[in-house]
């Protein structure tokens, strides 16, 4: 049995274990309260540090950055879904309208679909607009691209031309600047040959009224073809309505220094549009004429003709002329031009008179085929008169008359006269280490050769020769030159592109180059079957070369080239 006196371990209760928990609020309880409350705010700081970036950002929301990017991705979104389900465009018109809800193009450019299902006939696709300047471009079967072609362009019309199928045809409607926004007209039109109006042809009657309206308007649409590089004046009146012309060329619609447009109305009873332009290319230029009020009609006349360089004689005698409706047109002022020749060892003097505008004028020559100035007088002054007077080289100078003084609203024009005499100086005294150049010779001759172009036949004759030495320091042949069609019907191509082609070789093979500011042919555009032109070419050789015994031409028509060897007496 236990004894009594000892206590029973078994009895007494266990001793609790440690436990961390309240290890930790005994440290707490003893520890200082400045250092208990600065612990927690040490705490819920480093809390809030971790935790404030991911509250500010779900607060805060997207970027600008990124909203802009999440618009461009829904707009190729929205604009890829409306490409994969385009408006059915067939033979009648649509009528629609561009702005916000279309599609975007990368550029900000508003943006419909169309897709036109096209046989073997030949078409072309029309978009205009009296809203804003409309654009066009076309995904073809083969996948290729087109864009609205410049010759077809203003600034209410695109069109895209030359179309053919069969196949599918994926069009796409926009505008030339960004962000503009308005109602056209898509259409597409069976091709039609345009209608000619010939330069220094007759006038041509026509009416304004007949097919389908283009941005509310009429249209007849012609091709002008020139004859030469010289300035054309189109004229368009009518006693009915208000003409708008457009002139059309190889980059979209003429402008600038390149053309100018006058309007003018009599009242109620007569309306003109008078167009100047500069041809820059062979082929015809395209005249779209409409009205300036919607859905107007009614006849019309248009004629076109070239603006002539008047060729002046320097032997002092007054010539009168006109600025006004037959002038050129540039900066605003009427322009007439002129042409003179001169000679070796003279005096040149040249005088403008006017009582109806402050006369002004520009002298210039052509070297090397490149304008070069001689004189100028603007008349700041406003003088009635002007006079020039220097001993120029020899050769072949340009005078334009134009009107001085302050500009004006609109040309100023009238009555004016001109002159230019040449007197004789006295010769230098020969010098010892100069030879003298070789005389002039002039002779005729009977040279024709015959080739082909285009499937046509044409024969070059050269008829009369002249050799001369100008300045004693060069060469220059003159031929005057006939070239006849055997077979061919149509336009004449611009004789300065025959004169450029061409060139001479002497008997010892140096080679002379064609001055086409010095070439002219006075004959109209048209060629029938047996009619000729007859025109001269003048070629330098930058050398003087005596004792010449044969020349011989080098002429091209069309890809054949012929040689005409010409015996020289």
């Amino acid at each position: 049995m236990p004894s009594a006196d000892l206590p029973d371990d078994s009895l007494q209760p266990e001793a609790p274990e440690p436990s961390l928990r309240a290890h930790l609020a005994d440290r707490w309880r003893s520890a200082p309260v400045l250092w208990r409350w600065g612990g927690v705010l040490l705490l819920l700081l480093g809390i809030g540090a971790v935790a404030s970036p991911a509250f500010v950002e779900a607060t805060e929301g997207p970027t600008e950055e990124e909203l802009q990017a999440q618009a461009a991705i829904d707009r190729a979104q929205w604009a890829a879904m409306l490409r994969q389900s385009p408006a059915t465009l067939d033979a009648d018109p649509i009528e629609n309208a561009l702005g916000p809800g279309d599609a975007e193009q990368p550029d900000d450019r508003y943006a419909d679909y169309y897709v036109h299902e096209a046989d073997s006939v030949a078409f072309s696709v029309l978009v205009t607009s009296d809203d804003f300047a409309p654009d066009l471009a076309i995904r073809l079967p083969d996948g290729r691209t087109l864009a609205a072609s410049s010759l077809l362009r203003t600034s209410s019309r695109a069109e895209i031309g030359g179309l053919e199928g069969p196949g599918r045809f994926e069009v796409i409607v926009t505008s030339e600047e960004s962000r503009t926004s308005g109602t056209y007209e898509l259409a597409v039109v069976p091709v039609q040959e345009a209608d000619s109006v010939y330069v220094d042809g007759e006038a041509r009657l026509d009416t304004l009224g007949q097919g389908p309206l283009r941005a509310g308007r009429y249209e007849r649409i012609y091709g002008v073809s020139a004859g030469s590089e010289l300035p054309v004046i189109v004229r368009v009146v009518s006693t009915e309505f208000v003409p708008r012309v457009n002139l059309l060329g190889p980059n979209g619609e003429v402008q600038a220094s390149w053309r100018s447009l006058e309007k003018s109305s009599q009242g109620d009873s007569l309306h003109g549009v008078v167009v100047r332009y500069l041809p820059g290319w062979d082929a015809a230029y395209r005249l779209i004429v409409s009205s300036e009020d919607r859905a107007a009609s009614g006849a019309f006349a248009i004629d076109a003709s070239s603006i002539p360089i008047r060729r002046l004689s320097a032997n002092g005698r007054r010539v009168q002329g006109t600025l006004g409706d037959e002038s050129w047109v540039e900066d605003g002022r009427y322009v007439d031009s002129y042409r003179f020749r001169i000679g070796e060892n003279v005096k040149t003097r040249v005088t403008l008179e006017s009582e109806a505008f402050p006369p002004a004028y520009r002298l210039w020559r052509i070297e090397r085929r490149a304008r070069v100035d001689v004189n100028a007088d603007t008349n700041a002054a406003a003088a009635a008169d002007l006079r020039y007077e220097e001993e120029l080289d020899a050769g072949e100078y340009f005078l334009e008359v134009t009107s001085g003084g302050e500009t004006a609203d609109r040309p100023i024009g009238g009555e004016y006269a001109i002159a230019v005499q040449t007197e004789r100086v006295a010769p230098p005294p020969p010098s010892l280490d100069q030879p003298s150049a070789p005389e002039t010779r002039v002779f005729s001759t009977e040279v024709r050769r015959t080739g082909q172009s285009g499937g046509s036949t044409f024969e070059v004759g050269v008829t009369n020769v002249a050799i001369s030495y100008p300045g004693r320091q060069r060469t220059r042949v003159q031929m005057s030159i006939t070239v006849r069609s055997v077979d061919y019907t149509g336009n004449w191509a611009p004789w300065a592109n025959f004169s450029r082609q061409a060139y001479v070789v002497d008997d010892r093979g140096r080679r002379y180059t064609a001055a086409v500011s010095e070439s002219q042919s006075p004959s109209g555009p048209r060629a029938e079957p047996g009619t000729a032109r007859r025109g001269t070419v003048v070629f330098y050789l930058p050398e003087v070369a005596p004792r010449i015994e044969r020349l011989v031409l080098v002429a091209s028509i069309g890809e054949r080239r012929l040689t005409l060897p010409i015996p020289v007496p």
